[in-house]
This record gives structure tokens, sequence and C-alpha cells, in this order.
């Protein structure tokens, strides 16, 4: 049984929610979200800042298929494959979601490319032979069938209906048991905390799940892993979405973003710290291993003084597990913590986001009565609920859009992508001034508020 938050007097005000509340709008919470609703279950977003921020904001938008994973096996293989083809279907009317259809993949040696190829033919994975401009030091270049999308687009895209369901704007602090049960989470919003209770809870808070576990994560292995991404805005020709090289722990894995006449390619090493901070130390480390690999295996890039770059701490959270069988496939997943109302939900890669929602659907569905919720909606949609102090909106039906910002503006509830909100040097003034407080505020007029789930 969870000790963290065990029941007592619940602090502020109260909302009694009818259905599901779903803590966190990530990419998971948002397919769980748009589920519920299409089955005609009420939901309640909790979320402290927009739509898709945090660990989805942050990334790549790699629709992995298994190609730079070593030792991928058939079971995974299958998995990765079976929700590629799901954001395939769902996005294919959303021209704007998809960045591109395919990927570049080079391996240092001989023997690791073979290695790779024998694999690739033994669970029957396509492959083309191709010569890639810009990149260097490689033992071959080859064209994989894996997509990249934009996490917003593809949001909109796939979950719409998120962006009309009733939404409290704030911080989930704790979680209060009862027994086996989960009573209440507490919400901490600009005007104080409320207290939320209901019938079930999803907790998919994203960066936010290890404080709002508490203890609990530690013992579950809930870790925050602190990686960054490079923002590099070029007008080399370089394929849309690449890993160089794939046989290595200081590789490089970019995916790319239109912007204009040029593209912004978002870019990772493999290089990270157990830390849910950055500090000097980390960033200064991660740039000079990656001005190393960027020098060896993008050199027209590298030299190339138009070329503008930028960085951003991009934290994941995910369970410190020895790694199996299919190397470096960190899934994620669906959490039975022992209670009888509630899951929690850990994120893992963009592509594997439908399997987890699939998943947490059909335990909520046996934990819960979801027809019984379903019943406790009125006619004509969101149930009724006092409204709570602090930030709170309620959609009302298709019709219904944002709500408007202070002076008149209509505010989006989708966040941008952190790569949007990154400042842009010359190659000197970021990789010789790597520490945060050396990098100058971004134009006047620049959204850089930076949201976090």
């Amino acid at each position: 049984m969870v000790t963290g938050h065990p029941a007592g007097d619940d602090p502020g005000d109260r909302l009694r929610w009818p259905g599901v509340v779903v803590v966190g709008a990530g990419v998971t919470g948002l397919l769980v979200t748009e589920e519920l609703t299409r089955r005609g279950v009420p939901v309640l977003l909790v979320e402290q800042s927009r739509l898709g921020a945090g660990q989805t904001g942050h990334c790549h938008g790699y629709l992995h298929r298994g190609y730079i994973y070593r030792g991928i096996t058939a079971s995974r293989r299958q998995a990765l494959e079976r929700c590629a083809d799901w954001w395939a279907r769902r996005l294919a009317p959303a021209g704007d979601a998809v960045v591109g259809t395919r990927s570049v993949i080079g391996f240092t040696s001989d023997t690791e490319r073979e290695e790779a190829l024998a694999a690739w033919k033994s669970l029957d994975m396509p492959w083309e032979d191709v010569d890639a401009p810009g990149l260097a030091g490689t033992a071959g270049t080859f064209a994989v069938p894996e997509a990249s999308v934009s996490p917003r687009a593809a949001m909109r895209a796939v979950a719409g209906t998120a962006a009309r369901v009733p939404t409290l704007h704030g911080r989930a602090t704790a979680v209060r048991h009862s027994g086996g049960s989960v009573r209440s989470v507490d919400v901490l919003t600009g005007e104080g905390t409320v207290t939320v209770s209901a019938p079930a809870f999803v907790l998919s808070a994203g960066l936010g799940t290890p404080g709002l576990l508490g203890p609990l994560a530690r013992t579950l292995g809930v870790r925050t892993r602190l990686t960054y991404m490079l923002v590099c805005r070029t007008g080399q020709d370089l394929p849309e979405a690449f890993c160089l090289p794939a046989d290595s722990a200081q590789g490089l894995f970019v995916a790319s973003r239109p912007a204009g006449r040029e593209r912004v390619y978002l870019m990772s090493t493999f290089v990270n710290f157990w830390a849910s901070d950055e500090d000097e130390a980390a960033r200064r480390s991660w740039l000079g291993a990656a001005s190393r690999v960027l020098a060896h295996h993008l050199p027209g890039l590298w030299a190339d003084p138009a070329t503008r770059w930028g960085l951003y701490p991009a934290c994941k959270v995910e369970v410190d597990a020895p790694d199996q069988a299919g190397g470096g496939l960190p899934e994620g997943g669906v959490f039975d913590l022992g209670w009888d109302n509630a899951l929690t939900v850990l994120p893992g890669k963009l592509v594997l986001a439908p399997l987890f929602a699939e998943e947490c659907l059909n335990r909520l569905g046996r934990l819960t009565d979801l027809d019984r919720l379903r019943e406790a909606s009125p006619p004509g949609g969101s149930p009724a609920a006092s409204s709570p102090p602090g930030p709170f909106t309620t959609g009302s039906g298709p019709s219904s859009g944002p709500s408007p910002a202070p002076g008149g503006s209509v505010a989006s509830p989708w966040a941008a992508e952190d790569w949007e909100m990154t400042p842009l040097f010359t190659r000197a003034e970021l990789f010789d001034h790597p520490t945060p407080h050396h990098v100058p505020a971004a134009p006047h007029g620049k959204d850089n508020d930076r949201w976090s789930a």
C-alpha cells in the first residue's frame, strides 16, 4: 500500500468529478483522454501548462521501427511496427504533422554494418543503400522507412478533443489514498490548492511523476535522466532525419523541422546524466562530446559560419532498470500500484504512446466500470461540477475555441515545441560559452516561456 500521502484533512477547496481525472497532458495522457471522451466518459484534465508540453514538447518526434537497436527482438520489432503503423494511419489526413517518411543510418565499421544488415534481413526489415550528402566518417549509409513528426502537430491531429475537455490548470502535488483506493489528488493552482476527488484516476504526469508519487517513485526505480538537445538552423543539404553512427555510445541522433528555405535540425548524442537539474559541468561535458561527433561526421555543417546553434535541456522520466535484449529501448509503461481505481503511466518513446494508452484503458476498464461513469455524464456533454478557484477551463463542444488571452488575443491551448523557444547563436557563442547564464535573453517579443509538465 502507498504510504507517501495517506488520507487526511484535505487542504483548500474541493472539486468532485464524476468520471476520470487524467493528470498530465503529454502524449499518453492526451491519447487516453481522446479515447475516454470518444466512449462518452467524462474526463477532467489536470495540467499545469499547455497541452503537449514537457517531455512530449522536447522530443525528436521520431517514429522508430527498430533499426537503431542492437539485437532487436521480433516481439519488440512487432510492437514498434504496430505503433508506427497506427501513427501513419492517424496522421495521413494531417499533412503538416509528418516531417519526413524515412531516415538515414550510418555505421563506423564494416563489422557493425554487416551485423545490422543481417538482423534487418532476418526480420524482413526493408532498407536501401544510399549516398547521403553532408554526412562523413561512415562505413556506409542506409535509408530506412522510419518517419519523423512534429509532436505538436501530431497531437493536434490525433487528440484534438483534449482541447475541448474541462481542464484544471495547476500542478498535481500529492495523491491521497484511503486503503487501496485513491481518494483525491491535490492540485496547486495560481489561487491555492484544489483537492480533486473522482471515481478513477490516470496519473500520467510525465516529468512531474517522481514528485507526485513521492517515496514510491524511488521504490519503483523511477528517475529523471538529463540530456540535451542541440537546435541547428542551416541551409545545408542534409537528410531530414539520420543517426550517426548507429553503433557508438556517443553517436548523433537527428530529426528536422522545416523553417522556410532552411531547416532546423534537433540533435542529441547518447550522453546523459542521472540528474533532474542541469549544471555548468553537465552542459559543458555534453557540448564537448557533441562537438567532437559533429566535427567528425558533419564537417561541412560544423565549419559553416552561417549556421546558428541553440541548446535546451531535455529531461526524461524513465525506470532505472537493467537493460534487456533489444538494447537501449526504454519502454516506460503502465504501472498498477495496488490501487483499485488508479494507474500510473510513465513516459516512453513517442512511437509507443498508443500502446501505453491502449494498455492503460484496458486495465482501467478492469478496475472501474466505465459504462457506469459514462452514464454519470448528463446529456449534452460535460458533467456538472463547481468551478474551483484558480484557472479552470470548460470545453463546450466541437465549436468551442481557445480562451481569450490578456489583451484580447486568443491563447492556444497547445504548447510550442521547445526548439521554437530556443534562442540561436553562432557556434563560438554557444560552444565556447556553454553555461546557462552566458546565454543572452531571446529577442524582444519572442515567446521564451519554458513550459514543463
